[in-house]
């Protein structure tokens, strides 16, 4: 017999939880596979739920943000994120590029972990040249400018970003634009 789910693991990524009962066991003995799993299931941090943040107000940002590169002439991806790192709105523009789509991730991840846009973080931590190690051990952070927090009041809901083929300052000038579009309903 096998039991195979979907668990979450530290990162954004979810693992792999598989336990068997394999040839010599009884049932209701505890197999070394079932214990890893419960030793993972055990150890892994609580997710916060998140804060609420509206599904349209979400599009209506993304669709700005990414006319705006449109109008650039920017083949652009956007990604709004809510706090619990799930992705709320993703767009990409016909003709852009598919590692957009991770670069739009990261930077959103970035804004919600940090509570600061991705390049704010960036000029924090310094440049970080090709190949160095994770920044604070978390290979999701990430140092590019193009994300920005979305916020009510003074409390993050959400983080905005856009990756496109033109640069980081490109970038957040759409999110910018994003957030414009939506700011008198951000209560």
């Amino acid at each position: 017999m096998a039991v195979t789910g979907l668990g979450r693991g530290h990162g954004l990524r979810p693992h792999l939880v598989r336990a068997s009962l394999g040839p010599g066991t009884r049932p209701g003995q505890q197999t070394d596979d079932e214990s890893i799993a419960a030793i993972s299931q055990r150890s892994a941090p609580p997710v916060a739920a998140a804060r609420p943040f509206a599904l349209d107000i979400a599009l209506e940002a993304a669709q700005a943000a990414l006319a705006s590169c449109q109008a650039a002439g920017a083949a652009a991806v956007v990604e709004v994120m809510d706090t619990a790192f799930n992705p709320k709105v993703v767009l990409a523009a016909d003709g852009s590029r598919a590692n957009l789509v991770e670069f739009a991730r990261r930077k959103a991840y970035t804004v919600i972990k940090t509570g600061m846009s991705s390049a704010e973080f960036g000029a924090s931590v310094g440049p970080q040249g090709r190949g160095a190690p994770p920044i604070n051990g978390d290979p999701n952070l990430i140092t590019f400018g193009g994300a920005l927090p979305i916020k009510v009041g003074e409390e993050i809901v959400a983080a905005l970003s856009v990756s496109g083929p033109t640069g980081p300052a490109a970038d957040e000038a759409c999110a910018r634009a994003g957030l414009e579009k939506v700011k008198a309903r951000l209560k």
